[in-house]
């Protein structure tokens, strides 16, 4: 058995536990995940397009009508949304602590007319419409002067989820998240060390190394990370430095579409379809973008509950290192 080591990932600079001995303890089950609302009474299923709203986004079969059938994706304002798109930021104090108005966007990307359709099983043109959306939104989105981010998450199959009809999230916000900040302060470190891209420079070891890569497509790699918080935490990255997922060329689109349906029909096969989380992480809008980023995707397999320890000191803690990850999902469709 390997032994325990501490490894540090160089974007974030966070340091992480990678702990096989720990892959012995019984893993908590998942809450037994519902069967959603029927497909009749489904907001996101053709012919029920009035409960989900007016489509933002659209692509769709020529000549259909607008709000009905015929689309092949959506997108909609969530009725239920964590930031709202009216009103000013309206920033004030009290005392030392700073408040404003929860103004952002927050929409819900419909990724399939198909109720029951899995992402292994869309064809590569739906995942490049749905990566197409996502684009568009982010590039309407940053014309709004109150935002200065824009983030894409996919939860799939997860308990808490009412609809388990294909969908995502996109999120406007006014300020920049916490995650990406701190990976903002790692490539900036990192480019003030050595004058260049630590996420290019990854890409290039990856490859020469080789074990920690699980799949390739054109210009798309996709790894297990060097120090994964997560057991099969992966990242999907563009070979070729760009900081904006929002200025990505359509061939990147497409290698992307590849990828994506390469990973999650692996992790199906290898892990029994596990609900996980898909996120964008790109660079900051406006007068906050920082070329030195490098834009990608991160995807963790059943999202964990943190940990008492990892929750207060940040140090999480991995009982499958990622070689063995990569090993594992390299050989899941073979």
């Amino acid at each position: 058995m390997e032994n325990t080591r501490l490894r540090r990932d160089p974007v974030s600079l966070r340091w992480v536990v990678i702990s096989p001995s720990r892959a012995e303890l019984p893993f908590p089950g998942l809450p037994v995940r519902p069967p959603g609302v029927p497909a009749e009474a489904c907001p996101f299923c053709p012919g029920n397009e009035a409960k989900a709203g007016p489509e933002i986004h659209v692509e769709r079969e020529p000549g259909s009508p607008a709000n009905g059938r015929g689309w092949w994706v959506r997108v909609v304002a969530d009725k239920y949304p964590i930031l709202h798109i009216e009103g000013g930021l309206e920033k004030s104090a009290e005392g030392m602590y700073d408040s404003m108005n929860a103004t952002g966007a927050h929409e819900i990307l419909v990724e399939t007319p198909e109720h029951d359709q899995h992402w292994a099983d869309l064809e590569v043109l739906q995942l490049d419409r749905i990566l197409r959306a996502c684009q568009q939104r982010s590039l309407d989105l940053r014309n709004d002067p109150r935002f200065r981010h824009v983030i894409w998450v996919k939860n799939h199959g997860l308990p808490t989820s009412l609809f388990q009809h294909q969908h995502s999230h996109i999120v406007a916000s006014p300020f920049v998240p916490p995650a990406i900040e701190e990976e903002l302060r790692g490539f900036g470190t990192y480019v003030r060390w050595k004058e260049r891209c630590v996420l290019c420079d990854m890409v290039k070891q990856e490859c020469a190394v080789g074990h920690r890569i699980i799949l390739r497509e054109g210009t798309v790699l996709v790894l297990a990370p060097f120090a994964p918080r997560f057991p099969y935490e992966t990242w999907i990255v563009p070979t070729d430095h760009a900081h904006d997922f929002g200025a990505t060329r359509t061939a990147v689109l497409r290698d992307l579409a590849r990828a994506l349906q390469g990973i999650v029909t692996r992790i199906r096969s290898l892990l029994n379809d596990p609900p996980y989380t898909l996120v964008l992480h790109s660079s900051p809008l406006g007068e906050f973008t920082r070329e030195e980023y490098h834009w990608h995707l991160e995807l963790v397999p059943r999202p964990p509950q943190v940990l008492g320890l990892e929750w207060g000191t940040g140090i999480y803690i991995n009982p499958v290192p990622p070689e063995v990850a990569a090993e594992r999902l390299r050989q899941a469709v073979q």
